[in-house]
């Protein structure tokens, strides 16, 4: 299904002012390090937040905020030049990867005078080593992004909704009284959307994002997904929660190993990234760790 996003943290504001500030960290005193070393390892210890995963086959891309990392054989590797903050990534339907956050400022070209360090929407064609600007460099940092048939819902830190299409042309359709932290569309019906915040409010349209209702039984979801027989959510503590809809009755159904920051439901199984920069994969009721602790 959709490629899931997490970042938990303290607070609201914390965690905002927590992104930026990191961003500026990364870009200003730890990124020139990382210049010209595309595909050197990157320990565990110093993934920090994972944004979002995109699972293809047997590998695994993990959007942080040092940048795009791959993972390969239970190693993290360095994925292109480019050290973007990726607060949410996914693929759109033409199958490019998609991304936003804050820009690598060390690049003349992600540079606006007077604007804030926002990446807007950006493109990669090839599977992340390069990037182009879609457009709103400046002007939007998306914390979610949900592909539709025909392109994308993308949920910004202002809680504003935008709808993109293929071509990545876009504008604001809606928005939410929180900041988002996790957007997924029905696969039965595209107008239906559920949306979770950081401190785990969950909020369900159904007219593709343009009005919300905040859902008050609703468990502390930070990270929610569709499955097949209704959505799987996790709180940031990592207790999973299913219904067969956003807005039917949770149950408890399971615990993931660990503080979740990405939840992930594939055709392939169900994926969770923990705080401490590991990957599992849940296989008969178990989970696997897929990163080598010693790297």
């Amino acid at each position: 299904m959709n490629i899931v996003r997490s970042r938990p943290e303290a607070a609201t504001s914390a965690r905002t002012m927590h992104g930026r500030a990191l961003a500026a960290i990364v870009l200003t005193v730890g990124v020139a390090a990382c210049s010209g070393e595309g595909g050197s390892a990157v320990p565990p210890s110093e993934i920090g937040h994972v944004h979002d995963l995109i699972i293809d086959e047997d590998t695994i891309l993990v959007a942080t905020h040092r940048g795009l990392v791959r993972l390969d054989d239970g190693s993290y590797r360095r994925v292109g030049d480019e050290v973007h903050d990726l607060m949410a990534m996914t693929r759109d339907p033409g199958g490019d990867i998609v991304a936003s956050g804050h820009p690598d400022l060390r690049l003349e070209q992600y540079r606006v005078d007077g604007a804030p360090s926002f990446l807007g929407l950006a493109r990669s064609s090839d599977e992340g080593e390069t990037w182009e600007i879609i457009g709103l460099l400046g002007e939007a940092d998306f914390h979610a992004l949900s592909p539709t048939k025909d392109g994308l819902l993308a949920g910004d830190s202002t809680g504003t909704i935008w709808r993109f299409d293929a071509d990545g042309d876009g504008q604001p359709v809606g928005s939410i009284q929180f900041d988002i932290n996790d957007l997924a569309v029905s696969p039965d019906d595209v107008a239906v959307v559920v949306a979770t915040s950081y401190d785990g409010d969950v909020a369900v349209s159904d007219d593709v994002g343009q009005t919300w209702e905040i859902e008050d039984g609703a468990p502390p979801i930070v990270e929610i997904e569709w499955t097949d027989q209704g959505v799987l959510g996790s709180t940031a503590d990592g207790e999973l929660w299913a219904a067969s809809s956003p807005s039917a009755r949770f149950a408890r159904a399971g615990t993931a190993p660990g503080e979740v920051d990405t939840l992930l439901v594939s055709d392939d199984g169900v994926w969770a990234a923990t705080h401490d920069g590991q990957i599992y994969r849940q296989e008969n009721d178990s989970w696997t760790p897929l990163v080598r602790s010693d790297d």
